[in-house]
């Protein structure tokens, strides 16, 4: 008898990060925004693949489009058109609406009436500090594995994550698999509705996360604040690579 948590997709939603670009740098984002994007941007051919494979599952989720910043990409309208092929009446937009190129895009949105805007994610006065402060605190760093999903993906689970590199269980297991390296995407959106994957994904991702893990005084002394939040080792040592990475491309450029 099989007694593992059935992890796999509960909400039928779907979150397509169309670009992890963002003109913002809110600390504490789990999208990890503040850093130089270490996936690439979606395509429309992603997004098409993405439709194929849930049509063939026959699985029609609401289609969440956001980033990153999704109006800094350039098809974002195109995107609206074809998730609207999959889920028609049942796609929305979540946008910090800051610049004014959004604000115009974002009414535009409205008017054509093709997806909802998502009001709840406006940010006006721009950067602001987001809540999960212990999402840098990986569990494994403390010796606190103990794979219990954070409380949204235990009680309702959240959208899927879908992004240029594939997809994940966990809505922000896309941005955590491309910042620490893991290798934990697939490309089979098969795979999410497989118990023994799905199992087997979400706890390498919960490993990793410190969304349900606390703060207390040794956790934070054994971290160090980086960009405005609290990260544990695990999390420094990636940051500390990209940043690296990019000092090397702006010396070779």
């Amino acid at each position: 008898m099989n007694d593992k948590p059935d992890y796999t997709p509960k909400s039928n939603e779907a979150e397509w990060h169309i670009t992890y670009k963002c003109d913002l740098n809110c600390p504490n984002c789990n999208r990890l925004c503040f850093l130089p994007p270490t996936t690439p941007d979606m395509t429309l051919d992603d997004a098409r693949e993405f439709n194929r494979q849930a049509r063939e599952l026959g699985w029609f989720p609401k289609i969440v489009i956001l980033g990153g910043e999704p109006t800094l990409h350039r098809e974002l309208f195109t995107f609206i058109d074809i998730a609207s092929e999959l889920s028609p009446g049942r796609v929305e937009v979540w946008s910090n609406g800051y610049r004014p190129a959004a604000k115009e895009l974002l009414e535009r949105i409205r008017t054509e009436g093709k997806a909802r805007v998502c009001e709840e994610t406006i940010k006006p006065d721009g950067c602001v500090v987001l809540p999960q402060g212990d999402f840098f605190l990986a569990p494994v760093d403390f010796g606190e594995i103990g794979h219990r999903p954070c409380h949204n993906h235990a009680a309702i689970g959240c959208g899927i994550s879908v992004d240029a590199e594939g997809y994940t269980l966990c809505s922000v297991g896309g941005a955590i698999d491309s910042v620490l390296e893991l290798g934990l995407r697939t490309k089979n959106l098969a795979d999410l509705f497989d118990p023994e994957f799905a199992h087997r994904q979400t706890c390498s991702l919960c490993d990793v996360c410190g969304r349900e893990l606390g703060i207390t005084n040794a956790k934070i002394a054994k971290s160090q604040v980086m960009h405005g939040t609290l990260m544990s080792p695990t999390w420094q040592k990636a940051v500390k690579r990209i940043e690296k990475r990019g000092r090397r491309k702006e010396e070779s450029a």
